[in-house]
């Protein structure tokens, strides 16, 4: 009989079945194991001339069987992913594994554990599953992630329930190499070894938990990459490897090692950038990018305009962004909107690039063009080039709830594009932070802003700066006014959202108030300055 009609002919459920028939079951399958096995054995090439090919058959089919019985019938496993198993493993190979299997997975569902985590463990680590001893192995790595570690603990705290009760097996069952025995050590030493390097306990649960396979790396691998990273080549600091490790533990895997030395040997000898360590930490999948395939078509699209390649670096080490964006999709629609419709030269546009490389990671009709479309229509400015060359983050900013309510700020003083084009800083500074309560302070003090220059002048500097030699006032007048001002404001935008919820219909959810008074109570943790920046 064929393994899958042995397995089709099975019982889906227990509980059809009479505690007596099952009973009954279990004494025929116990008096029956020891022919098969024998059996089975013979025919994986232990005696020679044992039974014919129809038997060996046969045998086959028995002992998968058996072993579907003992992990899907009784112990509720995934059928399907027991089949899977059993399928890939070889046949002289599963007379031997399927005991082990079996007191591995008692010993992971007494431990808590789902059928379905053990069924995805069982596929997982279907090679090495039935080595495991339960009570060395398992057990013993179990407590330590749950209770040593604090895993349960750390759990419990960060999230609900149901969370926690997911997170609590997680490691495990996505990672269940954590359970073997490893020639340099187990999970115990890896964490010893991370902790050493700088990650305290609570960076290592945080990690693991997205990055489960991080608790299966060997010590060696810890130290070999920690030490190469701060060496002179790349530069972090030690104390700086355990946050890097915390946000990108996958720095930490082997194939990730291998490609480290030839991206990093790309920026410091192609591109002569000098900090690597910044590089890596604003952008660390460089290192999973090709040097040939990705990072140089990059290169050489910039150096097209000129730009030399000690220049490209400073942008790169400025803007490591800039070697993740698509070519087609992004930089060369970028490079061909500011030739072809604002006339830029090749020349200018490396000397914007210089300054702004990140102007290449805008989009063209969501970013470039409205803010286009506004200097020109709305502000009325001649020369955009000049204006865009003297301030290129500009193309940035969002129109409606920034661009616009700063020109209309700057009409307030009188003022108009003439003299926008001469302060286009104007548009770089802080709403809410520095123009507005600048100017409110300079009216109550008496000093004129309107003329250009001196608005220029009184905006620049530190707020010590402004108020002792622009203003003529001790700095502590200036950081009283800007206490009041913040307090009064943040007033202002509560009498506004409560008038806008009795204009709705008052109560919010229920007409109770209850989401009326949620809203205002979440509001006192938005300073008002952050309402445009």
């Amino acid at each position: 009989m064929p393994a899958a009609e042995a397995f089709a002919g099975l019982p889906r459920s227990r509980g059809k079945r009479s505690a007596h028939q099952q009973h009954q079951l279990q004494q025929e399958r116990s008096v029956a194991v020891g022919p098969v096995m024998a059996g089975w054995m013979s025919a994986a090439g232990y005696d020679e001339g044992f039974g014919s090919k129809g038997q060996d058959e046969d045998d086959e089919a028995k002992l998968v069987e058996r072993v579907v019985e003992q992990l899907v019938v009784q112990r509720g496993l995934g059928a399907r992913g027991v089949m899977q198993v059993v399928r890939k493993t070889n046949p002289s190979d599963l007379a031997l594994r399927w005991k082990g299997w079996r007191r591995s997975c008692d010993c992971l569902l007494s431990l808590g554990f789902s059928a379905q985590n053990v069924t995805t463990i069982l596929q997982r680590s279907g090679a090495f599953l039935h080595e495991l001893d339960p009570e060395a192995d398992i057990r013993r790595v179990v407590f330590y992630l749950w209770e040593d570690l604090g895993f349960e603990k750390w759990g419990k705290i960060g999230s609900g329930l149901s969370s926690w009760q997911r997170h609590k097996f997680k490691v495990v069952t996505q990672a269940p190499d954590v359970l073997r025995r490893k020639p340099e050590g187990g999970v115990e030493d890896t964490v010893a070894t991370l902790e050493q390097v700088g990650m305290p306990t609570k960076y290592v649960l945080d990690a693991s938990f997205r990055f489960p396979s991080l608790l299966n790396v060997p010590p060696s691998l810890i130290f070999f990459v920690s030490a190469y990273l701060s060496s002179t080549d790349v530069g972090f600091k030690p104390r700086d490897l355990g946050t890097l490790y915390r946000r990108n533990p996958w720095l930490l895997h082997p194939r990730t090692v291998e490609q480290l030395r030839p991206v990093v040997a790309f920026l410091k000898e192609g591109l002569g950038v000098q900090r690597v360590h910044v590089v890596l930490r604003g952008y660390p999948q460089v290192v999973l990018r090709s040097v040939s395939e990705d990072l140089q078509p990059r290169v050489v699209l910039l150096q097209s305009l000129g730009i030399p390649l000690l220049q490209i670096g400073c942008m790169v080490e400025a803007f490591p962004l800039l070697l993740s964006l698509p070519l087609e999709e992004q930089m060369l629609p970028v490079l061909y909107f500011f030739q072809a419709e604002l006339g830029f030269s090749r020349h200018e546009l490396w000397m914007m690039l210089r300054s702004f490389p990140a102007v290449l990671d805008l989009s063209v009709e969501e970013d470039i063009r409205p803010v286009v479309r506004f200097l020109r229509d709305e502000v009325g400015l001649k020369d955009l080039k000049a204006f865009v060359k003297r301030l290129p983050p500009v193309m940035g900013y969002p129109v409606d709830w920034e661009l616009r309510k700063k020109w209309g700020l700057f009409q307030e003083l009188g003022l108009g594009s003439l003299d926008l084009a001469e302060f286009p800083g104007w548009f770089s500074y802080s709403l809410h932070d520095r123009l507005i309560p600048r100017l409110e302070f300079c009216r109550e003090q008496g000093v004129s802003t309107e003329d250009v220059v001196l608005l220029r002048v009184g905006m620049a500097g530190g707020d010590a700066a402004f108020a002792k030699e622009f203003v003529g006032v001790e700095p502590e007048t200036y950081d009283d006014f800007m206490l009041e001002y913040k307090t009064r404001t943040k007033q202002e935008r509560m009498a506004r959202t409560r008038a806008k919820r009795r204009a709705s219909g008052g109560g919010g959810v229920g007409g109770d108030g209850r989401k009326t008074r949620e809203v205002e109570e979440d509001e006192e943790f938005f300073p008002p300055e952050a309402v445009c920046d």
